[in-house]
């Protein structure tokens, strides 16, 4: 803020300095002197001439008496009064104009960016809260939070409903009504998914002035058992360990994380030294350092999942002829398989569109959307087909969807997938 306002006063001030001097120039009054001057010289040299001329006989008396009145009439009419007095109605409307200037220009210039420029939160930056256009929302995230809970009323056991209005608490730093939305989410589904445990934590963390002593640690090994290798749970496991000074535990949760991300991201880099600086604080505590094949337990687990090789899955997605009326052609189609136990989020996900359909997919591990989710880390899997009007990878009231029912990895039976309802 004070940086603002030192930045506007230096450019109030160049702007003055620009107008000001020409109103405050005295040159005028002074070529008055110096006309004057010269006007008296002159007529001096005249009279000397007209002497001059009376002296050798060019003029008579009568004729040099009425040259040097003449002369002298003109000089009077030069340098008279009234002229000085202009000049010095000049100067003083001059200062006048000045004084008005220098009230005004800050004055309206503070007015216009007031007005202009944002309100009082444009003078007051400091002070207003941040609002943000959301993607498929009109409005701030208050007014989508007004518009959630309208609907949480009237249907309560609404799940993701209930996330969103977590997520949009969390994004206003409301981080206690953020945490109760997020224990609503648990109250209806249990506790079944690493991503609303992680988050849950998160919030309660930092409702907690950012302790996840207690129930936050809790909540995120418990979203560690659904899902040894989930990212957001390891990050927040390892500095809870760490907050605990439970150095060995922090340095395991870590180990698994670094696994997570690809070699050489800024990701791995940051682990890297976060591992570098728990050795160091084992070390200077005289602890027993563990090798990192000691502390990552359940990277041998995760290896020998994937060691058959690939999973892929493959089949085709239609869409019921009853609802060919309630899609467009250029409507988004996404097709996933996510785990039939555990977490919801998608193991592998394609995109396409309606006017695609019917579509023969094919589903592998390429296709994860983080590399610790994969269909090979899984046996069983549902593939599911969903039909989006907004493009929108969440699903939303209205959108059509379908899917198969749980089917193993590893068979060569193709999955075929109909859209055939309507996502209330």
């Amino acid at each position: 803020m004070t940086v603002f306002w030192v930045v506007a006063v230096c450019l109030i001030i160049a702007a003055l300095l620009f107008l000001l001097p020409p109103l405050l120039n005295r040159n005028n009054v002074q070529r008055e002197v110096v006309r004057d001057t010269l006007n008296v010289e002159i007529a001096k040299d005249k009279i000397a001439e007209l002497d001059a001329d009376l002296r050798i006989g060019v003029l008579s008396q009568d004729q040099y008496d009425r040259a040097r009145q003449e002369l002298e009439r003109s000089l009077l009419e030069d340098v008279a009064s009234p002229a000085r007095s202009v000049s010095k109605v000049s100067v003083n409307a001059s200062l006048i104009v000045a004084a008005i200037v220098t009230i005004a220009i800050p004055a309206i210039t503070v007015s216009l960016y007031q007005h202009l420029g944002g309100g009082f939160a444009a003078l007051h930056p400091e002070t207003a809260q941040p609002k943000v256009d959301t993607e498929a929302h009109q409005g701030t995230i208050e007014t989508m939070v007004v518009q959630l809970k309208e609907r949480l009323a009237k249907n309560p056991a609404d799940a993701e409903g209930w996330s969103m209005l977590g997520r949009s608490y969390y994004f206003l730093k409301r981080y206690n009504e953020a945490a109760q939305s997020y224990g609503k989410v648990v109250e209806i589904i249990g506790e079944t998914e690493p991503d609303v445990l992680a988050d849950y934590a998160d919030t309660v963390a930092m409702a907690s002035g950012r302790s996840m002593k207690g129930k936050p640690y809790e909540l995120v090994k418990k979203a560690l058992t659904l899902q040894p290798f989930h990212e957001k749970s390891l990050w927040l496991a390892g500095s809870a360990a760490y907050e605990e000074k439970d150095y060995t535990n922090a340095l395991g949760y870590f180990e698994k994380l670094m696994q997570v991300f690809p070699p050489g991201s800024e990701n791995y880099e940051q682990m890297k030294r976060n591992i570098g600086e728990i050795q160091d604080l084992m070390a200077q505590s005289g602890m027993p350092v563990p090798s990192a094949a000691a502390t990552s337990t359940a990277a041998p687990a995760r290896a020998a999942t994937t060691a058959g090789g690939t999973a892929k899955i493959t089949g085709t997605v239609k869409l019921n002829p009853a609802l060919t009326a309630k899609a467009a052609p250029t409507d988004t189609v996404f097709i996933f398989a996510r785990a039939a136990q555990g977490p919801r989020m998608p193991l592998a996900i394609v995109r396409k569109q309606v006017k695609d359909l019917p579509i023969t997919y094919t589903l592998d591990d390429s296709l994860a959307m983080n590399p610790a989710m994969k269909l090979s880390n899984f046996q069983q899997v549902v593939v599911g087909a969903r039909i989006s009007k907004s493009g929108n990878a969440m699903p939303q009231s209205g959108d059509l969807q379908g899917q198969s029912d749980t089917v193993a990895l590893g068979g060569n039976k193709p999955v075929d997938v109909v859209i055939n309802a309507v996502t209330p």
